[in-house]
């Protein structure tokens, strides 16, 4: 069965943390795994494709472990480079494999609460205005954890560099690159509501397969960081819009 939907987790010296985020995956409801015994109940055929940019845990070893455990063990892909390649540069090898008609970019330090995935996926399904989404991240101790924001320009890079966003109003005059989460002294409400956004983390980006066929890959010149940010411009200049969603929550 073709899957419908790619998940696609970097991983490198994050053994545990990998292997939580994997079962948390499995654990969405609203996911078919098991691809030779479909479900008799509608849910999303889903592959994952993870790819170790080297690790030296014993990743590797452990996630095949859980791979031979699942009952079809073809649904976790697994890319095992010789380097460090970076975050953008891997996740590109994950792209170009990606049979899903939706692609998601997971962090492997998160953790799926409830059905967040499925949930997530089925509201981009039911809006094709909108080109890619986030859920709600939350800090380990559930408050919550900023994610995306506004295009950097020089106000709000001045503004962020010398922490004058961190001063009543400033934010209300200059839309900032990253707002400030509600649990900081201001008590911002901008992640309190579902909202359209310029960019979104790379932590959770759910998009349409066609829109990165149409936008290109992650730049791999960024090793590290500002990758989805960039990503998100080009696909904003195509048209696309990206957007925060309050309902579905996972743990970052």
């Amino acid at each position: 069965m073709k899957p419908n939907l790619s998940i696609i987790i970097l991983s490198y010296n994050t053994r545990k943390i990998t292997l939580d985020c994997l079962r948390s995956v499995f654990k969405d409801k609203g996911l078919e795994f098991n691809s030779k015994k479909p479900s008799l109940t509608e849910k999303i055929p889903t592959e994952i494709i993870l790819i170790d940019n080297n690790s030296e845990d014993d990743s590797v070893k452990e996630i095949k472990k859980l791979k031979k455990d699942l009952d079809d063990p073809s649904v976790l892909k697994i890319i095992e480079n010789k380097k460090n390649l970076g975050f953008a540069k891997a996740n590109n090898q994950g792209l170009k494999k990606a049979q899903g008609n939706f692609i998601l970019l997971l962090n492997s330090d998160t953790l799926i609460l409830q059905s967040s995935i499925s949930q997530t996926l089925k509201w981009l399904s039911a809006h094709p205005e909108a080109g890619t989404c986030t859920c709600r991240l939350l800090n380990p101790d559930r408050t919550i954890q900023p994610t995306g924001g506004f295009f950097p320009n020089l106000s709000n890079v001045f503004t962020w560099a010398l922490h004058l966003d961190d001063l009543p109003l400033v934010n209300k005059i200059i839309p900032p690159l990253h707002p400030h989460s509600p649990n900081f002294y201001l008590k911002s409400s901008y992640y309190q509501k579902t909202r359209q956004q310029d960019w979104v983390t790379g932590a959770f980006l759910l998009t349409r397969k066609s829109i990165i066929n149409n936008t290109g890959l992650l730049n791999d010149d960024f090793f590290m960081y500002a990758e989805e940010l960039e990503w998100c411009y080009r696909a904003k200049k195509k048209g696309y819009s990206a957007h925060y969603l309050i309902g579905p929550q996972i743990i970052h």
